[in-house]
């Protein structure tokens, strides 16, 4: 009986229950994006991005939610791309600002994260990012970022 269990935590101690980064720009932007756990889905795609502001009173710090079920949220490899479109309501708080630019006024943002799949790192490293904001004029605001990788398994 021993050893099935200990054959059983094998099999399983591999497999991610979480998996992603928490991300901060030094204007106070956190983006946290997690991926998929599920083999099924690809774990290595991502899930959800949620956008905040540490500015903004507690309460209303989220700005926007992105997610790959409503088609708002793609990524390859470790770069991540969010559609901002104001039919759904995660995304549609035009008014907020986001880095000095109305919600609204945003096609799409992305988190470039240093960061390779191939070469993992361990839970809590800090790594590099790029914050892009491309507005729907063609403006692009780019901001640097720090990154947590969080690893939970």
């Amino acid at each position: 009986m021993k050893s099935l269990i200990f054959a059983a935590s094998l099999l399983t101690s591999g497999v991610a229950f979480a998996d992603g980064f928490a991300c901060t720009t030094a204007s106070g932007l956190n983006v946290q994006v997690y991926n998929h756990t599920n083999a099924n889905v690809g774990t290595r795609t991502a899930s959800v991005m949620i956008i905040s502001d540490q500015s903004i009173l507690a309460g209303n710090k989220t700005v926007a939610r992105f997610t790959d079920a409503n088609g708002t949220l793609t990524s390859s490899g470790a770069r991540f791309e969010a559609n901002v479109d104001l039919r759904f309501n995660d995304s549609a708080r035009k008014g907020e600002l986001l880095a000095g630019t109305k919600l609204g006024n945003i096609d799409r943002i992305y988190l470039t994260v240093d960061h390779n799949y191939a070469k993992p790192v361990e839970a809590g490293k800090i790594l590099s990012a790029v914050l892009q904001i491309v507005k729907r004029d063609g403006g692009v605001i780019e901001e640097a970022a720090n990154c947590l990788r969080y690893l939970k398994q």
